[in-house]
């Protein structure tokens, strides 16, 4: 069922989108903010879920959460790289890097909004950032032939401040400053959707002079993200077929929302326009498939999942 929150969060990202790509100069000191945003809201996720809370939640049920991350971070790049290097080869290692980037740290926000475990959910996005420094250079390696030209340190070294630092950060200021943290945790969705807002202005007013000039390649590259996500939408109940209903909608949210904007970081430096376009236009899709989502996880059934935050 289409609620106000899904038609807040799609205005929210579409007009902001636009906004970046039709008055860049409106937006340009927004540039260096995304990966900051991202932490925000990563932090907001953790003022609502405890470390430890998280741990047990996948070590409750290792044989479901190892499934989970063999899909995320093995089966579906695969799947990904086959696909589109057997129809839309331009895109392959596009697509590569994005199905096998970690979960998103928006993907707790989600959870909370389709209902499902945020606790695993931000369990996925720990443990699945953790893999990704020794999971996603060697499939790019091995099947586009190329190597992402950063160190697995330096990688690993930023995606620990992009998840611990806000985690910690999180888990702290529940412990030491309790009315802050609930004034945030109540205030929750307002402020998500602003950091939504900020990132999304960031992105598109960099590739602001691309999309103007080449917008029938960024259209294109629209919609290869799109199949991308069609993809996902196929395979998922699918693969996670047999497990709880709650599980599913956790693996679903952990699996169509994956960390485009640190892929967008790296495309930038690493690879070439193909890569940075695909993911600066997979933002579309990525919000687009909340209406798609709602009804996906109707369908299986998933309960109500209660959290610190309710």
């Amino acid at each position: 069922m289409f609620r106000k929150q899904d038609a807040f969060l799609l205005l929210t990202s579409y007009v902001t989108m636009a906004l970046g790509i039709f008055l860049p100069e409106l937006a340009a000191p927004l540039r260096a903010v995304p990966m900051g945003c991202v932490m925000f809201l990563l932090l907001l996720s953790f003022l609502a879920v405890d470390l430890a809370q998280v741990l047990r939640c996948a070590l409750a049920a290792p044989l479901d959460t190892m499934r989970l991350l063999a899909v995320k971070c093995l089966l579906l790049p695969v799947a990904a790289f086959a696909l589109y290097h057997t129809f839309w080869p331009e895109y392959q290692l596009a697509a590569l890097l994005v199905a096998g980037a970690s979960t998103a740290v928006l993907a707790p926000f989600f959870a909370r909004l389709f209902r499902a475990d945020v606790g695993l959910t931000a369990a996925g996005v720990i443990l699945s950032s953790l893999l990704l420094p020794f999971t996603l250079p060697p499939l790019v390696a091995g099947l586009a032939g190329e190597k992402l030209q950063v160190g697995v340190a330096a990688m690993a070294q930023m995606l620990a401040l992009m998840i611990f630092l806000p985690a910690l950060a999180g888990r702290l200021c529940v412990r030491w400053l309790p009315r802050p943290a609930d004034w945030l945790l109540q205030r929750s969705y307002p402020l998500s959707l602003l950091a939504v807002a900020l990132t999304n202005l960031g992105v598109f007013s960099r590739y602001s002079h691309y999309f103007l000039q080449n917008p029938v390649l960024a259209l294109q590259a629209m919609a290869a993200g799109t199949l991308l996500v069609v993809l996902v939408m196929l395979l998922g109940p699918l693969l996670f077929r047999g497990t709880t209903p709650e599980f599913r909608a956790t693996a679903l949210v952990c699996t169509l929302f994956p960390n485009y904007i640190l892929i967008l970081a790296f495309s930038g430096q690493f690879f070439g326009p193909a890569e940075a376009t695909f993911a600066a236009t997979y933002s579309v899709p990525f919000f687009l498939q909340v209406l798609v989502l709602r009804k996906l996880i109707g369908v299986s059934g998933a309960a109500p999942v209660k959290t610190q935050a309710e």
